[in-house]
């Protein structure tokens, strides 16, 4: 099985928090192939975690270390290619741009897309791993 993971997972992975268990714990009970995301996710993840320095909630040495465990993370990222572009505009009505990246990956690779983000994981339930 493959499975395509989101900036919110990856967050929530790296912040330990309750979801990121979750996320820990379904990881552990795929029997998965490949772990895949698409490119964008550093920015993406870079962005919440300062967001998060911003408004007070970690401080300048915990952000360095969350930094260091991404830049870590074991998990494929999928260049941003023109057939994923045009795929994930066509979801443009649907879903906001930098998450149509990621249901455009998993449905390119008939991956399942590991997500914390419950509106996204509403918007489209068939290709959301379960939490």
């Amino acid at each position: 099985m493959t499975l395509v993971l989101d900036a919110s997972a990856v967050i929530d992975l790296l912040l330990r928090s309750d979801c990121g268990g979750r996320v820990r714990q379904a990881l552990s009970a795929y029997d998965i192939d490949e772990l895949t995301t698409v490119a964008h996710l550093d920015a993406e993840v870079f962005s919440g975690l300062a967001r998060l320095h911003r408004g007070g909630e970690l401080d300048a040495d915990e952000i360095a270390e969350l930094l260091l465990r991404l830049a870590d993370l074991a998990v494929t990222r999928m260049p941003i290619t023109r057939e994923l572009l045009e795929a994930a505009w066509a979801l443009r009505n649907n879903i906001a741009a930098r998450d149509a990246l990621y249901v455009a990956s998993a449905q390119a690779l008939n991956a399942s897309l590991l997500t914390t983000d419950g509106s996204l994981a509403r918007t489209v339930p068939s290709l959301v791993g379960e939490l």
